[in-house]
């Protein structure tokens, strides 16, 4: 049974078909049972007995739903969906009304030219962690891995750290929240530990400052900052390990979060790309996704962003969520 993936083709649904086919398989469902011998070669030869009594996992449902769509394995599958999702830039009205500053037409050209570029952040993630990076210090910001977004930068520090980014291979440079807004002169002390490595794909010059859009490829740990003589800081620094947990409780708090998470991002001006975004994304990204977008302070992100289980990462995700509905200020 062959099958084609949708244009825009849905992580989660393509699970609740794995899932599907598994129950199927446990009931003996003879349909089913032709449908795993014709996909999975290892079960081909067997016959309705053999298979009804063969082990059959969810992996092994999951590798049948990918081979019939034309993918050798679920991971292909997986990472075809993310190919699909990253080639499809959301609407216009979705990215003013997460993005807090209104920005002009040059940069939204340039944020539609950086989502057809994503693999770059993608590859950049696969090298190793630089041991210094250009620093940009954020003021009221807390950059994720995998947020795609423009920031306005007026320190002359600040815009010398992004043409020293775009002067390297991969243009890469660390950005940490600042603790307090109107520090002007930063050091390690006055940054929160826990930043983000960040490609830079544009710089666009308004004035005397101007506007950069980059994207999050990973969290950093900061250990000092040094001052160079291009006039920027270096930001000393080393990766981030997410401890990933018991996989049964991970993904009891990542679906819990989605229930929660889907009607204010339902509520956004074309919110629906935003809760299909909920929808594929595992438990990492998806809790990474809701800090990004929530109307929270820094310092609850950058505690977020501290917590090295992703258990724990994703029960803060939900109590900000939750409180936020609770608030009555979310989106309507």
């Amino acid at each position: 049974m062959q099958r084609d993936l949708p244009t825009r083709p849905s992580l989660e649904h393509l699970k609740k078909q794995a899932k599907d086919l598994l129950d199927a398989h446990q009931r003996r469902d003879k349909e089913a049972l032709a449908r795993i011998r014709a996909a999975v070669p290892s079960f081909a030869a067997m016959s309705d007995e053999e298979l009804e009594s063969a082990p059959f996992a969810l992996h092994d449902a999951q590798s049948a739903i990918a081979r019939e769509y034309g993918l050798k394995s679920w991971s292909d599958l997986r990472e075809e969906v993310a190919a699909r999702t990253a080639s499809q830039p959301p609407p216009e009205e979705l990215l003013r009304a997460l993005l807090s500053l209104p920005f002009p037409e040059a940069v939204s050209a340039a944020l539609r030219n950086a989502w057809s570029r994503r693999s770059e952040a993608v590859a950049a993630a696969q090298t190793p962690v630089p041991d210094a990076l250009p620093l940009v210090a954020l003021r009221d910001a807390l950059l994720v891995p995998r947020a795609l977004t423009p920031i306005h930068v007026g320190r002359a520090g600040s815009k010398a750290a992004v043409d020293a980014a775009l002067a390297r291979k991969p243009t890469t440079l660390a950005v940490f929240a600042q603790r307090a807004a109107e520090t002007e002169a930063v050091d390690a002390g006055s940054l929160h530990p826990v930043g983000c490595e960040a490609i830079v794909y544009a710089r666009i010059p308004d004035g005397e400052r101007a506007w950069v859009v980059l994207e999050g490829v990973r969290w950093l740990a900061l250990e000092s900052i040094e001052p160079v003589s291009q006039g920027h800081q270096v930001a000393r620094v080393k990766a981030v390990r997410v401890e990933a947990g018991d996989d049964g409780e991970v993904s009891a708090l990542a679906d819990a979060l989605r229930e929660r998470a889907r009607p204010l991002a339902g509520a956004l001006p074309g919110g629906s790309r935003l809760v299909a975004m909920l929808d594929d994304l595992e438990a990492e990204p998806l809790a990474d996704l809701v800090i990004a977008n929530l109307p929270v302070g820094v310092d609850q992100k950058a505690r977020y962003a501290s917590e090295p289980r992703l258990a724990e990462r994703l029960r803060i995700a939900t109590a900000l969520t939750e409180a936020l509905a609770a608030s009555g200020s979310a989106p309507r």
